[in-house]
C-alpha cells in the first residue's frame, strides 16, 4: 500500500516511538492531504496539540502512524518536517506500510479482567490447559475481543523466554471460564487507549481445541447480550 492510496479524511493515530512515551505524546488526527505528489514521499496531517506541539521534535523523532483500511490495521514510521496553517503538519515517511493484524473476526469492546502467561512452545498443542502456579506477565484488563483473538492495553511491558507463545486466562461469566494459548501477533506502544501505554494483539490457537472456540464465540454473545440488557 502506498501513501496515496489512504483516503482524505482517514483517521489516523500517531505517537512518539520511545519507550518514555505519555499520553501527550499520542496525536489523534486526520489524512489531510498528499504533500508531495511527485515522489509521494510525505503528506500533510490535520492535528491541532500536533502541530502546537510540533517545535518539541526535532528530526531525529520517529513518529509511528497507524490507521484502519477495510479489515486492516496499518501502520509505518515517519517524521514530521514542517507545519501550515490551519493546524496542519507535512509528515515524511521513513519506513513501509505494513499490516499489523488482518481482522478476522468481529471484535467487540468488552472489558473483564485477563492473566497472561508464558507457554513453552512444547505445550502449544495440548488439548488441555490447567492455570500455572506462577504470577502472571500481566494481569489487566481486556481492551476488546472476539472469537480470533484479545487485545490488552496496559502498562506492563511483556517479557518472556517463550515469547510469541503465551496462556491466556479470562472469565466472560461464572460458568463462561477460558485458559486458551496464543500468539502475540502485535505490539505496539502507540495505544488506541489512554488507560496503557502498550497495545498487545493476540491469536488464540485452537487448532487441537475446536470445541473451545465454538465455547468461547457463544460466551461473547451472551455477554454481549447481558451488556445490552442491564
Amino acid at each position: 500500500m502506498l501513501l496515496r492510496h489512504i483516503e482524505r479524511g482517514a483517521r489516523i493515530q500517531i505517537c512518539v516511538e520511545s519507550e518514555q512515551h505519555t499520553d501527550n505524546d499520542i496525536y489523534d488526527a486526520v489524512f489531510y492531504d498528499m504533500h508531495d505528489l511527485i515522489n509521494e514521499t510525505s503528506f500533510v496531517a490535520q492535528c491541532t496539540k500536533l502541530n502546537k506541539n510540533y517545535s518539541e521534535l526535532d528530526r531525529n523523532t520517529v513518529l509511528r502512524i497507524e490507521f484502519s483500511s477495510g479489515s486492516d490495521v496499518l501502520a509505518f514510521n515517519g517524521r514530521a518536517i514542517g507545519k501550515m496553517y490551519g493546524d496542519l503538519v507535512i509528515i515524511e515517511q521513513l519506513t513501509a506500510i505494513e499490516p499489523l493484524m488482518r481482522r478476522m473476526y468481529q471484535r467487540d469492546e468488552i472489558r473483564f479482567e485477563v492473566q497472561v502467561y508464558g507457554l513453552p512452545i512444547e505445550m502449544v498443542n495440548e488439548t488441555r490447559f490447567k492455570p500455572p502456579g506462577m504470577k502472571p506477565i500481566i494481569s489487566d484488563v481486556s481492551f476488546d475481543i472476539s472469537s480470533g483473538g484479545i487485545c490488552i492495553v496496559s502498562n506492563t511491558v511483556v517479557d518472556s523466554r517463550h515469547d510469541p507463545y503465551y496462556l491466556i486466562d479470562f472469565s466472560l461469566s461464572n460458568k463462561d471460564q477460558f485458559l486458551l494459548p496464543a500468539k502475540l501477533v502485535r505490539r505496539t506502544n502507540c495505544v488506541r487507549s489512554r488507560v496503557g501505554r502498550y497495545d498487545y494483539g493476540f491469536q488464540f490457537i485452537f487448532d487441537n481445541m475446536p470445541d473451545e472456540k465454538r465455547r468461547l464465540t457463544k460466551a461473547i454473545l451472551s455477554r454481549k447480550l447481558s451488556l445490552r440488557s442491564m
